[in-house]
């Protein structure tokens, strides 16, 4: 018989994915039990083997839960806390995966106090499908997962769900819930309503009878969050509206710019031009001006994109095994040349390998 309850409020796709997570531990003394609005999906989850259990009420999946985790929208989720505060007992461990945490974390201080230990928490995980068959037990392996535990929690039981988090592979990142709002708000919430709005777009346009024939890849994959949960997206925007207002006139601001270097006249070349090297080839237009600038943006925005791709979290490894290029690579490249930083990089991991080999033969341990 199991020792503890588990219950997981919402079984669609992260609900499942972290369900997946705590039944394939091998050693487990607890009992995952689902509960949803949603029979169908509750019933799905149950088939996959990411609950033991459903049930039907929220009394009964919360009452004697020793963790309560709320795997629904952020709206959901609050009201929630309210709803289920007369079943839970004291000491149980709270934690959720919204996508914004101030309004959730205020909620639950102001329903609980200090007799339960909140852990808010929000996996950068995702994907465009939904429900529990989109669900995956590596849904969340390399990937940050941020925590903003309450001011009375239990140290205990952040390490509880520490653990949930480091099992299911991915990394737990503290962080302050106002500064989680507005950091998501640019890097998740801003990109969902550009994809909606690039969408609307075309689609609304007169061409889009041809547009849809051309669509490729790159309309695909810009667009491709407007195939999420709506419910989920509306729970976003209303509980994080100050921060992606804020990040939408600076991206605002971004178009403007470009659109102004589009636009170059001839009467500002001279000023715009300033600090960009044009070709040396006579008297130059604004359109080559407005080329120079657009370059520019191209190429400091890949650059510093480079950068992003080398960071730990998250990163991505090409399928084909080959390593993605470090930022001190493209740097180098920048000012030296491809071709010539190519030998000289080659050359270098020789020197490198002959060290190794001569420190091996000195019975010396190879450096790292």
């Amino acid at each position: 018989m199991a020792d503890s309850k588990i219950a997981i409020i919402g079984t669609g796709l992260i609900g499942a994915s972290v369900g997946l997570n705590l039944m394939a531990r091998k050693d487990r003394q607890y009992e995952v039990v689902g509960i949803d609005r949603s029979r169908q999906n509750a019933r799905a989850a149950k088939e996959m083997g990411a609950v033991d259990r459903t049930v039907r009420y929220l009394d009964e999946g919360v009452e004697g839960a020793s963790m309560i985790v709320l795997a629904v929208p952020a709206s959901a989720a609050e009201e929630l806390l309210a709803a289920m505060e007369p079943h839970v007992s004291p000491g149980t461990i709270i934690t959720d995966t919204c996508s914004t945490k101030s309004s959730f974390m205020r909620k639950a201080e102001e329903v609980f106090g200090n007799n339960v230990s909140v852990i808010g928490g929000h996996p950068m995980a995702g994907s465009e499908r939904s429900g529990p068959s989109a669900a995956s037990v590596d849904l969340f392996k390399g990937a940050a997962w941020a925590i903003t535990p309450s001011a009375v929690a239990r140290e205990s039981s952040v390490r509880v769900v520490i653990g949930l988090i480091e099992s299911a592979g991915a990394v737990p990142i503290y962080i302050d819930p106002a500064e989680h709002d507005e950091i998501v708000a640019a890097v998740s919430h801003v990109p969902l309503l550009l994809s909606v709005a690039l969408f609307k777009l075309v689609r609304d346009s007169a061409c889009w009878e041809d547009a849809e024939q051309l669509a490729g890849p790159g309309f695909r994959d810009m667009t491709r969050l407007v195939m999420g949960d709506p419910e989920m997206a509306t729970g976003i925007v209303s509980t994080n509206r100050p921060a992606i207002l804020s990040w939408l006139r600076r991206y605002q601001g971004e178009l403007d710019t470009i659109i102004e270097a589009l636009e170059i006249s001839d009467e500002e070349t001279e000023r715009l031009a300033e600090g960009i090297e044009l070709p040396k080839d006579g008297e130059e237009s604004a359109g080559a001006t407005a080329d120079a600038l657009i370059g520019s943006l191209f190429d400091r925005a890949r650059l510093e994109r480079f950068v992003f791709d080398d960071r730990i979290v998250g990163r991505q490894v090409p399928k084909d095994g080959a390593e993605t290029p470090r930022a001190g690579d493209v740097m180098a490249q920048m000012f030296i040349g491809a071709y010539l930083y190519g030998r000289l990089k080659e050359q270098l991991n020789r020197g490198e390998q002959r060290e190794k080999e001569a420190a091996l033969r000195r019975g010396e341990p190879p450096k790292r």
